[in-house]
Parts: C-alpha cells; structure tokens; sequence
C-alpha cells in the first residue's frame, strides 16, 4: 500500500469494518509510543483510528502497479454495447478532514493563553479571570463539534496544564469537567497528560491540605519541610507512628512532593527513627530520675485516695446487688450508664415494647454477671441504632452528623482511631477503651431515638454514588482543596487511606450546608455506611 490508503497504513492493518480489530490495531500501537514524547504521533494514530471507524475509508484507490496487474492494456473489461459506463466514484480524501482553519485571532488567543500559562510563580487573580475568559470563548465555539479540533484542544490543554503544574492547578477543574477527564482518566488511549495531572491534582490539594493548621499531620507534614536538622528529634513532639505512615503513604501515592517539598536529610533522620534506630532519646539518668518522681506521686495519690478506690468490675456488681426483677436491673443500667437522659423504664416500656423485651431477655441471661449484662445492652443499643439510623427523618440524620463532627474533632488528631471509628462506628464504641471518646449526649440521644423512632431494628439500605451525588461533591469541592474524586473515594472505596477518609468525611460533613436538602440526605447515609 502507498501514502493514499490512509488511515490503514496508520494503523498497520488492511481495509476492514471490523471495529474490534480497528480498536486492537489502535491499542497495540498505542502501547508502543513513548508518552513523553509522542503527542504527534499520538494525535496521528488517534485520528486514523477515527477515520477507519468513520467507514469512508474501505476502498481506497489502487496504485497503478495494481492496476497493471488486473489489465495489461489499461482498459479493464469491456462493457456490454450500448451500456453507459456507471459515474466515477469520488476519491476520498487522503486524510479526512477533521481540522478547520484558524484565523489571526485564533492565534493571538492561543499564544496569550500560552504567555499566561508560562509566567513565573503563581497565577494572578485577574490572571486567572482572563484565563477563564479565554476558555469559555474556546469551550462556546462552535468547531468544538469538528473531532479534529475538539481533539487538538483537548491535548493542547492537557500538555500546557501538565507542563506548568501547578500555575495553572486553578483551571483544572474545570478543564477536566469539560472533557469529562473524571470518567475518562484510565481510559485506554487517553492523552498520557491526563491520568499524571489527576495525580498531581490531588497530590497538590494533600499538599494544601497537610499545611494547614489542625489537619492530623500538620505537625509531621511542617516537620519535614521546614529542614531543621540540628537537635534532638525526641524533643520535637511529633508522633513516631503518624510519621511513619505520613512518609510511607506519600512515597507510595504522591512521591514528587518528596522531592519538592522535604528536606532529604531530616527525612533520612526520621526514616531511620521510625523503623526504630539510630536517633537516641534522653540519657538513662534522665529516664530513672523521671521514674523516681513519678512513683512519689503516684504513692501520694494512692494513699489519699485509697479508701474511694474500686476497680470498674466491683463497682459495677456492687451497682447490681440485691437487685432481682429485670425491671430493676434496666432501671438501674439506665440511670448508671444513661445519666441526665429522659428515657425510663416505663416511657422505654410503652413506645418501643419490642426493645424493651430484649432487654429484659439480656437481664435473664446475665444476671449473675452484672458486667456482661451492662456490656450486652451497651451493644444492642448501639447495634440497633446504627442499623436503623440511615432510615431515620433528614433532621435526626443532621442530629448524627453533629454528634459525628464532635467525635471526629477529638480523633481527628489520631488517624488510626479515626478511620477506625467511620468505617465502623458501633465496634468504634462498645470498645470499653474507646468510651472516653464518645460524648454522653451521643449515648442518650441513641437511646432517645430507639425509644421515640425505632419501631423494630431494620436493615441499612446500600446507597450508590449516582451523577447527582457526583455534582454535589463537586459543588463541596468548590469550597475547598479536596477534589471531588478524593470526597467520592472516601464515600465508595475500603481501601481510603486513614488521613483521606477522616480528612473528606469531615470536609464533606463542614459543607452540607452547600447542598440540596435531597443530595445532603444522600452523602450523609453514603459516609454511615461501614467502609471495611
């Protein structure tokens, strides 16, 4: 074949309408390009492979070598006498026309596009305002319809962000909301600009986020930027644990913001701390002289407090004693573990009879164990509010979020604890270790709900992320650095890291209030979901 069978010689394979084998010719070439230096040839291969789809292209002309082979002469075969010879079809063209022509105009906005693009430091505000100018003049045009045009924007766009991230990281999104990226971003053939800006996207957003006062790594994250290598490291009040998993989890997802950000050498100090060596902390001396006085303090609070003191198992039996009818028993549970509620035995009795029953059976089983009595009703209360709690009214599941941010505000210093307490919060809390956590009020208003609004335990219905979902959390993600997909990851994927999910579920819960009513009801059901 010559140069006038495009698109086939392109793609390497015969005149077909086979579209799979189109698309297999188009991947296989695809993977042999080199990404960083290949947008030509990219955008060459990705319009013949439109064009051998478009099906204009299935009869090429045959060369003269071709020709000769079928008729000596030139004359091919004669026709019947008196028969009029069919019109000559068309010849394609040899590339199909998919781009249009550019005016003057068109060129200035590009070239001052490109100068903006290209400036030093970071964008200006009225720098950004013009850009947004430019891009809605680009996005209205009507050309955008033509593939070839709409197609060299595309990669335009792509390649001017990528080469100058993070100057133009303000424009991203709407670029990407454009071209619809989100969707297309691990599409095979996608321009490789694409999937690294995403990366670089969210990479930049982490980095805003880590350095803002009150995120649980701010310490760790200020510590590796600032470079000060001198002294101790024991001294400087960082958490040995967060550290580990801030570096492993940026080395891992995000390792350019190593390069740009960290100081290499208090990094390699810390490394090697966190893996347990090399870094030394106060001298032996130090250690026995703080032990000395600790144990004196201790044996004066002993020894002042020792006749108020009991373990938590005998204050609890002693709670219990003497008591014989299970009316007592929860009586006595609700005014020990549900201090200052409104909710009694017999108000808990005529509203939800059914739970009640339960809780009488618990007593049955338990009563010569008072602590496995009390820990049995901890759990089916807050076993039965959960399951229910995402078919409650719109105002109770507001109550939650409430209850949810002052839980979060204590743990969010504690990533582990954290993550621990979204992906599942009724293990979170019937955990005794975990109680100091939970606020009183979150107690009672769990069992003020399943007396006043829980008929009987039902069953959490599982909630999708569906495109209106989406434009609410893009709508959240307007109002801060977090990109949408980072808030969505944190709603659908067990696999969140513990920062990303205690960082986008306490972002999403700040900004409900952006929301519809309708949508806010959505999200919040979504994050009551177990994440594991």
């Amino acid at each position: 074949m010559t140069a006038t069978h495009w698109p086939w010689t392109v793609l390497r394979i015969a005149p077909t309408e086979d579209r799979k084998t189109i698309r297999d010719a188009y991947s296989r070439l695809l993977k042999a390009l080199d990404p960083d230096a290949a947008t030509e040839a990219f955008m060459e291969l990705r319009e013949a492979r439109d064009g051998a789809l478009s099906g204009h292209f299935l009869h090429p002309p045959r060369d003269a070598d071709d020709a000769a082979d079928e008729d000596d002469f030139g004359l091919g075969d004669p026709l019947p006498e008196g028969t009029t010879p069919p019109p000559a079809e068309p010849e394609p063209a040899e590339r199909p026309q998919f781009t249009v022509e550019y005016s003057d105009e068109d060129d200035k906005r590009f070239q001052r596009m490109v100068e903006l693009f290209t400036g030093e430091g970071d964008l200006a505000a009225s720098e950004i305002e013009e850009l947004h100018a430019h891009l809605d003049a680009l996005f209205a045009d009507d050309r955008m319809a033509d593939l070839g045009h709409y197609a060299r924007v595309e990669a335009w766009l792509a390649q001017l962000l990528a080469d100058r991230y993070p100057r133009g990281a303000a424009l991203f999104p709407r670029v990407a909301e454009h071209f619809h990226w989100g969707a297309r971003a691990h599409e095979l053939g996608i321009h490789p600009a694409i999937p690294w800006l995403f990366n670089a996207h969210e990479g930049h957003s982490l980095a805003h986020e880590l350095g803002t006062p009150g995120h649980a790594y701010h310490r760790e994250w200020v510590e590796l930027v600032r470079g000060k290598v001198k002294g101790p490291l024991w001294l400087r009040a960082v958490d040995k644990q967060r550290m580990a998993n801030l570096i492993a989890t940026i080395r891992r997802d995000y390792p350019w913001l190593e390069q740009e950000h960290w100081q290499p050498d208090l990094v390699a100090r810390w490394e090697k701390k966190v893996e347990g060596g090399g870094v030394s902390g106060p001298s032996p001396w130090v250690w026995i002289l703080l032990g000395v006085v600790l144990f004196a303090t201790l044996g004066r609070m002993v020894g002042d407090d020792s006749d108020k003191a009991f373990s938590s198992t005998e204050e609890v039996v002693r709670h219990y004693s003497n008591i014989e009818s299970a009316e007592l028993a929860i009586s006595a549970f609700l005014d020990r573990r549900f201090a200052g509620s409104d909710v009694n035995v017999a108000s808990l009795r005529e509203r939800n009879p059914a739970f009640f029953e339960e809780m009488e059976n618990v007593w049955d089983i338990y009563k010569a164990e008072p602590v496995s009595f009390e820990n049995e009703l901890i759990e089916m209360t807050t076993e039965t509010y959960f399951l229910n709690l995402p078919q409650l009214s719109y105002s109770l599941l507001l109550d939650e979020v409430k209850y949810r941010q002052s839980v979060l505000d204590i743990l969010k210093t504690d990533p582990r604890r954290c993550a621990d307490f979204l992906r599942n919060a009724h293990d979170f809390i019937i955990r005794k270790d975990n109680s100091k956590d939970i606020p009183q009020d979150y107690f009672n208003h769990m069992l003020r709900v399943i007396r006043d609004d829980i008929p009987a335990p039902g069953r959490i219905p599982v909630m999708s992320i569906d495109p209106a979902s989406r434009a609410a959390l893009s709508r959240i993600s307007a109002s801060t650095v977090l990109p949408a997909s980072i808030l969505e990851q944190a709603l659908t994927n067990p696999n969140t890291s513990d920062v990303g999910l205690c960082t986008s579920i306490l972002v999403i819960y700040r900004h409900l209030p952006d929301v519809s009513e309708a949508e806010q009801q959505k999200l919040i059901v979504a994050s009551l979901q177990n994440k594991q």
